[in-house]
């Protein structure tokens, strides 16, 4: 008898139980996270980050102010008021949800309205994330800056 025919081989790399657990863990801590994130519910977005959270969006902070490193719920919360003072979330869907054990990331694509002037900015962010008792420990998030940045101001950036 070959091994084909003695029944199943166990695969290497297959996740044990404790790691599929903690990636459905993930799964739905991020899902509240994003659900608090589009509905503009602040403090419920606030509570979904460590207290010692590290934090980090790149993206020019002269342009975006609530982006670059922030360390703890504290600074992250003074993150999202500015954000949320300066533009309105008018949509937002992930198109890519990948969760694996206690990290997870997503790219999403959205449409703000700048309170200042009005406009409509079209956003893509990828976004990297590591939790830890279902809250977010780890915090990575990049979008197409130069793109974004000639939204916000209006006009194309001469090179």
């Amino acid at each position: 008898m070959n091994e084909l025919e003695e029944g199943p081989i166990a695969m290497p790399l297959q996740h044990s139980e404790v790691t599929l657990q903690k990636t459905e863990q993930t799964r739905e801590a991020l899902a509240d996270l994003l659900a608090a994130f589009v509905s503009g519910d602040r403090d419920r977005l606030i509570a979904c980050y460590d207290q010692d959270v590290d934090w980090l969006f790149l993206a020019p902070a002269t342009v975006f102010p609530f982006a670059g490193f922030r360390r703890g719920r504290a600074e992250v919360a003074k993150g999202f008021d500015v954000l949320f003072e300066n533009y309105r979330l008018m949509e937002y869907q992930n198109e890519t949800l990948i969760a694996d054990g206690d990290w997870a990331s997503t790219l999403g694509s959205g449409q703000l309205l700048q309170r200042t002037t009005g406009r409509t900015i079209h956003i893509r962010t990828g976004n990297f994330y590591r939790f830890r008792n279902g809250k977010v420990v780890v915090y990575r998030g990049f979008t197409d800056s130069l793109d974004t940045v000639e939204q916000v101001l209006g006009r194309e950036l001469d090179f």
